[in-house]
C-alpha cells in the first residue's frame, strides 16, 4: 500500500451495550485481523483490505475490556501489513468509499474468554484515493 508515506488513521470501536465486552488485544491470532475494510471505487468495483496473514510465534489468548459506553481505539496506518484483494489497480487519484469492518468469529477461545463475537461496520466515508 503506502510504502513511504502512510499516515495513521484512527478506528474506533464503541461498546454501546449496558454490559462490558472483552475483546481480543490484536497482537494475538485472535485479534490480529479483526479490522479490514470495504473499499468501493466509483465504477462499482469493491475491494477488501485486510491484515496479511502472518506467523505468530508468540501466541496466547488475551483481552482487554471495553465498559459500558466506552471506546477502545486502534490506530491504522496501511503500509506493507496490510493488502488490497483484488489488486488495487495503479491509477491516479480516485474516489472511494471505505467503510471499517470489526469481526470475531466464535471459537473454542472466544467462549472460554468471554469475548464479543459478531461483525460490525462502520458508516461508509467519501474519500479520495
Amino acid at each position: 500500500m503506502a510504502a513511504d508515506k502512510a499516515r495513521d488513521f484512527y478506528v474506533v470501536l464503541t461498546n454501546i451495550s449496558g454490559e462490558h465486552q472483552a475483546v481480543w488485544d490484536v497482537w494475538n491470532s485472535w485479534g490480529y485481523r479483526a479490522i479490514s475494510f470495504d473499499m468501493t471505487t466509483a465504477d462499482g468495483k469493491r475491494f477488501v483490505i485486510s491484515k496479511r496473514e502472518q506467523d505468530f510465534t508468540r501466541n496466547g489468548p488475551s483481552t482487554f475490556v471495553v465498559e459500558p459506553g466506552e471506546h477502545q481505539v486502534y490506530a491504522i496506518r496501511f503500509d506493507k501489513s496490510w493488502e488490497v484483494r483484488p489488486t488495487l489497480p495503479k491509477v491516479g487519484e480516485m474516489p472511494i468509499t471505505l467503510k471499517a469492518i470489526y469481526e470475531i468469529s466464535p471459537t473454542p477461545e472466544s467462549v472460554q474468554h468471554q469475548v464479543w463475537t459478531g461483525r460490525v461496520e462502520s458508516h461508509s466515508y467519501q474519500l479520495s484515493l
